[in-house]
């Protein structure tokens, strides 16, 4: 029996998460055959070897999918669009990396029956739980906040804010606008904002208030370790997001003034980050540029401000928090 939902998991050196994160997808109390996909990048601990586990446990759920050497980097290659989802059946996608999980058993089945009564609707998400690594899961903040009740999103905002504004394991997507994308989204590094802003440009998004799945944020060799934590790797990321959304709105030719917003507030992070970056390498040249002279000599201020004069510094703070 063919599936109805085919899960895409990604795993690298998650053998702390990979266990519940697999736990959390099996468990998941449904009316209809779903099937999980797990492409292990070839892990240098033991992920692979708790996958196989998994697979062996579960052989008509979890499919397995071992590289001997990482494909992260290579640019010919899509992971997901192209090694998993030719071998998938489902009519709708979800998604949930290793290091992440599920916590709703009833997730699937909500997402599902929301799709199957609304078909004028290409996505349905829903909140999440994000936890900083290291922290007590009490903790935890819901994320997109101020989400009280279902609502629909609307392309406007979801241009301005991204994909990070949601979890990408609450993602569940109707498998043609995952599969007929076009052109101008398929570029490497950008798998969460494609299916979001494709589903958003193309039909409706739908997201569910009840947190159902948590997000991890620190995990060693995750993406916002090596790609947004660090500043150099930062600002290629943003430039090439310039790139990105240029061409997604020549592609479909409106919402201009929120691809122009979205524009601005990733070329302000540019140049904040480049600024942190000449900084810390005391660049001098690079912070006697005509774009970084005010704000080189307002640093230089309150530096010296800060050395000369801390208890003024502590005063204000204490004043103004």
């Amino acid at each position: 029996m063919s599936a109805l939902v085919s899960v895409f998991c990604l795993a690298y050196n998650h053998e702390d998460y990979i266990a519940r994160s697999l736990d959390s997808m099996v468990c998941q109390q449904t009316d209809f055959e779903y099937e999980i996909f797990v492409h292990d990048d070839a892990s240098t601990d033991r992920t692979a070897e708790i996958l196989r586990e998994y697979e062996a446990r579960y052989p008509d759920k979890i499919h397995g999918y071992y590289e001997t050497e990482n494909q992260y980097y290579n640019p010919a290659l899509h992971i997901t669009r192209d090694l998993l989802v030719p071998l998938s059946s489902g009519e709708f996608f979800a998604f949930c990396e290793c290091d992440d999980s599920w916590e709703d058993p009833l997730k699937l089945q909500r997402q599902v029956d929301f799709l199957r009564s609304h078909p004028d609707y290409a996505m349905c998400v829903h909140t999440a739980y994000k936890h900083i690594v290291g922290t007590d899961e009490s903790e935890d903040k819901i994320y997109p906040a101020g989400v009280d009740e279902d609502c629909d999103f609307p392309p406007e905002e979801l241009i301005r804010r991204g994909a990070g504004m949601f979890a990408t394991n609450s993602f569940m997507v109707r498998r043609p606008f995952y599969v007929d994308m076009p052109e101008c989204f398929k570029m490497q590094d950008f798998n969460d904002y494609s299916i979001l802003m494709n589903a958003a440009m193309n039909g409706k998004v739908y997201c569910l208030s009840q947190p159902m799945s948590r997000h991890n944020e620190g995990v060693k060799d995750s993406w916002t370790v090596r790609i947004w934590n660090d500043p150099e790797n930062r600002v290629k990321h943003q430039k090439a997001m310039l790139e990105y959304l240029s061409r997604i709105e020549a592609h479909f030719g409106r919402y201009h003034e929120a691809f122009a917003g979205a524009i601005a507030e990733r070329e302000a992070d540019i140049l904040n980050t480049e600024f942190t970056i000449a900084v810390q390498k005391n660049d001098k040249e690079t912070l006697k540029q005509p774009r970084f002279r005010a704000r080189w000599r307002h640093y230089r201020f309150h530096r010296i401000l800060n050395d000369k004069f801390p208890w003024l510094v502590r005063l204000k703070h204490k004043i103004f928090g």
